[in-house]
């Protein structure tokens, strides 16, 4: 039992890091620099649109302007954006600055174009312009948003002729045409403000008898009709003050019957005298708060949104929407109320609020038209605030809710976008294949094929990456930048897989640059493919190939703009010299790292030769050579991307030479790297490596508080389950003197060995200590059961034993042997007989010591 227990404690103490992990920097020269993805530019125009159909004009006019004028523009979609801007501007009441956005408009004539051109002539006052404009217009071209206002622009036209029979037909056929709730209250306004202003054309005589008509016909419907008009006839005359006077005074003599007329007057009133405040605002949350007419009442939720963008009259509107909503009645246009207060939250980033409202509308209105933009408030407030799994899946919803075929297309792409960032890959690549067969307008569909092979990718499905690959390598969509772009993460991918897949893509790529569309790439990408294949050549195991690939290539640098020029220069020679050690000549692999530094000092592959020089001395046993050589590149290269790494490395020499003094050092240079590089990529494997070099020094609590950061600080890490392994080995190791750690050793590692997500070879290992532990614990009964399905189960066999590292191999034969020698000690000979020619049968570590176990317990000759 002695030696068995100090078998144990070797256990715990020569825990490794990670396998390979961590044991090669993460240098990737030369790879392609990666395109802008589509879903912030795809959700920023959403977010737009959404904003226009609510009524906060103002606001998806920033939008626009913010994303048309973004350091990266969407070159492929921004003709269409900016008719959207336009739009914006002109429903904002600024057919200006609606002209200049339209200058920016490059594309095709197109009937949306035309119309946008002839409304902004109209707003000018250019009538004559606006009919050329319209008389070239193919309405059958227009979507149903713009055949309203084609409609309107005819309405406009035709009471500038005089013609108000045909101008008030036209104002009702762009309300009839609207697709909306709330875009049909915009064409009431419009017409509303249209008629406004053609009733007001009038002269002095005319004006006189209007007057006298109102008088004459007080209190009749009649009279009504002629008060309007002539509150409209001192507005356009210039009179506002005399004309928000009339119309008080025609309010407050309103019997309170004509309800319509109310209605009509208070509408009036708003326009007059503006919704930003005083009695224009009065009136208008008036009408909001109690008026007959639901359109009338969208009118003013549109009008006084619009003017509530920020300041006092931002919260005034909000309280308005508050007290609306909270009423003990419901309102009528409650929904509308709901999905305004929604988008003024979410301007604020107050997200919880948004979903709140946005939800309420889903729940309250199963049925409404407006549930599209209630799942875009949800799908933008998870977006921003990075719950990229539930904004996939309201964007989903969105899509399925919305009958505008353009904004479907680009919601697929926004699903697709949404998975990827969330990390679930594979969801990801369905999501962009579905996009495929309906590609939005601005998104390159090669860049969706592009995103589906690196989401398998990233999905660890590799070969199903080639397969995407080769799948689409004749679509003509498949532009051949992006089909290259793909090709290079694809072969990076199978560099990662070992020497089969490093040869694999070797020959991909080289049956790639032999194909004729090499010759319409990018020079700049065709080099970088051309370097890939070099760099593979060497990995494979082929450096003098690699050598010359190198030749090769160095004479098509002088193509090259001169920053690339050096990098590509700098990896060339950084990798003639790699392929020099590889071949045994290090005194030219060594004059070449020189070379490289003395001409271009400054390149990441300068930096990165001491790594390589390092790596030569140490592979020739030069430990303390290479310790200073990586020790120099952070002295002299402290803001290096590789310094972190350098250290890492050095400490790992370090502990190479053995002995408490050189795991001190070690650590110390550990402890360097975190203090100085906090937020580096190595910082958990340099804490990992801390608490290893402690239980080293037979200091297992203070390896068990650096398991414990680790742990806390890094749940989501790749390796985290390893840090959780190893604390429960310290837990394990000082129940020595406390007993009752132990229990917690078993419960942690009985947690490892049952969970279905950490790696086989690490169950493997929690598994065998569970089972020990227990035997420890005095139950070995119940060690049998943990460690019984093992020998029962699927790894055990040939397809799984392939799935295992030489960890797993290790630890399965230690589990199995451990069976044996219990059997073997319970007297149960057959059974233990068994267990240890399970070992050798299957080729498993400890042979020798279960070919001497099996012959103890009276196995002879062949073993069964």
């Amino acid at each position: 039992m002695r030696i068995r227990a100090l078998i144990w404690m070797l256990a715990l103490v020569l825990t490794p890091v990670f396998g390979q992990q961590g044991q090669q920097a993460a240098m990737v020269p030369m790879a392609p620099p990666p395109d802008p993805p589509p879903g912030p530019v795809l959700l920023s125009a959403l977010s737009a649109r959404n904003a226009l159909e609510l009524g906060f004009p103002s606001l998806a006019a920033e939008l626009y302007r913010a994303l048309l004028n973004s350091p990266q523009p969407p070159a492929d979609d921004s003709d269409r954006l900016v008719l959207e801007w336009a739009t914006a501007l002109l429903d904002d009441g600024r057919p200006e600055e609606a002209r200049l956005v339209l200058n920016r408009y490059a594309g095709p004539a197109s009937a949306a174009h035309y119309l946008r051109l002839g409304l902004v002539a109209a707003a000018l006052k250019d009538f004559e312009v606006a009919a050329e404009e319209v008389a070239v217009i193919d309405v059958t071209a227009l979507t149903a948003g713009d055949v309203a206002w084609y409609h309107y622009l005819g309405g406009l036209i035709a009471a500038e002729a005089g013609d108000f029979t045909a101008a008030n037909t036209s104002y009702d056929q762009a309300v009839a045409a609207a697709p909306s709730d709330l875009s049909r209250a915009r064409f009431v306004l419009a017409q509303f403000s249209a008629r406004l202003r053609d009733e007001g054309a009038l002269s002095n005589e005319a004006l006189a008898t209007l007057r006298r008509n109102v008088d004459q016909f007080r209190g009749r419907s009649q009279g009504y009709r002629f008060a309007e008009q002539y509150a409209a006839a001192l507005y356009v005359r210039g009179e506002v003050a005399e004309a928000v006077s009339f119309l008080e005074e025609q309010l407050q003599s309103l019997p309170p019957q004509e309800r319509e007329v109310h209605d009509d007057l208070r509408l009036h009133l708003g326009l007059i005298a503006g919704a930003r405040d005083g009695v224009g605002r009065t009136a208008l949350n008036s009408l909001l708060s109690n008026a007959d007419d639901r359109d009338k009442q969208r009118i003013a939720l549109q009008l006084l949104a619009g003017a509530s963008t920020e300041g006092s009259a931002r919260s005034a509107f909000r309280a308005t929407l508050d007290r609306l909503i909270g009423g003990a009645a419901p309102h009528p246009i409650l929904e509308d109320l709901l999905l305004s207060r929604a988008q003024l939250a979410l301007t604020d980033n107050r997200h919880a609020d948004a979903e709140a409202d946005a939800n309420m509308v889903l729940e309250r209105f199963p049925g409404s038209r407006l549930k599209p933009a209630a799942f875009g408030v949800l799908m933008e407030a998870a977006w921003q605030r990075a719950q990229y799994r539930r904004a996939a899946g309201y964007a989903a919803q969105a899509m399925a809710e919305t009958p505008v075929a353009a904004i479907r297309a680009s919601l697929g792409v926004l699903v697709a976008e949404a998975y990827f960032r969330a990390g679930d890959h594979r969801s990801a690549g369905g999501a962009y294949l579905a996009a495929l067969a309906d590609v939005p307008a601005g998104v390159a569909p090669g860049g969706l094929i592009f995103q589906l092979v690196i989401s398998e990718i990233a999905a660890g499905r590799i070969m199903e990456a080639a397969a995407r690959l080769d799948e689409f390598s004749d679509d003509p969509r498949f532009d051949p930048v992006s089909r290259w772009r793909a090709e290079w993460n694809l072969c990076r991918a199978l560099q990662t897989t070992g020497a089969e897949g490093i040869e694999q893509a070797y020959q991909r790529i080289s049956r790639l640059l032999m194909r004729s569309e090499v010759a319409v790439l990018p020079v700049e990408l065709k080099v970088r493919m051309a370097w890939l294949q070099a760099r593979l050549a060497f990995e494979a195991g082929s450096p003098e190939p690699a050598l010359e690939l190198v030749a090769d290539l160095r004479g098509t640098l002088d193509e090259l703009e001169p920053g690339l020029r050096a990098e590509v220069a700098s990896s060339l020679a950084l990798l003639e010299s790699q392929a020099n050690f590889a071949l045994n000549r290090p005194e030219i692999a060594l004059d070449g790292l020189r070379q490289l530094r003395a001409d271009y000092p400054d390149a990441d592959a300068a930096v990165f030769s001491y790594i390589i020089e390092a790596e030569a001395y140490a592979e020739q046993g030069q430990l303390v050579e290479a310790q200073r050589v990586l020790v120099k590149l952070a002295d002299d290269f402290p803001e290096s991307r590789f310094a972190a790494y350098a250290l890492l490395q050095a400490a790992l020499i370090v502990r190479r030479r053995g002995s408490d003094p050189f795991y001190q050092e070690a650590y110390n240079i550990l402890e360097r790297l975190v203090q100085r590089y906090p937020d580096s990529e190595v910082v958990f494997q340099a804490r990992f490596l801390q608490g290893d070099l402690l239980r080293e020094l037979n200091q297992f609590g203070l390896a068990q508080q650096v398991y414990e950061l680790l742990v806390r600080d890094f749940p989501r890490h790749l390796n985290v389950q390893a840090a959780e392994l190893a604390l429960a080995d310290c837990h394990a190791f000082l129940s020595a003197t406390d007993p009752a750690r132990l229990e917690t050793a078993i419960s942690g590692y009985e947690r490892l060995q049952d969970l279905s997500s950490a790696p086989a070879d690490l169950r493997l290992e929690a598994g065998f200590k569970h089972g020990f532990a227990l035997v420890r614990a005095g139950r070995a009964d119940r060690a049998q059961q943990v460690w019984w399905p093992v020998v029962n189960g699927p790894l055990l066999e040939e397809p799984g034993q392939k799935g295992l590292g030489p960890r797993g191999r290790y630890w399965m034969a230690r589990i199995i042997f451990e069976l044996g020698a219990l059997n073997e000690q319970q007297g149960r000979l057959e059974q233990a007989r068994d267990m240890y020619a399970l070992i050798l049968n299957r080729g498993l570590p400890h042979a020798e010591a279960a070919r001497a176990a099996f012959s103890r317990v009276g196995g002879a000759g062949v073993v069964p």
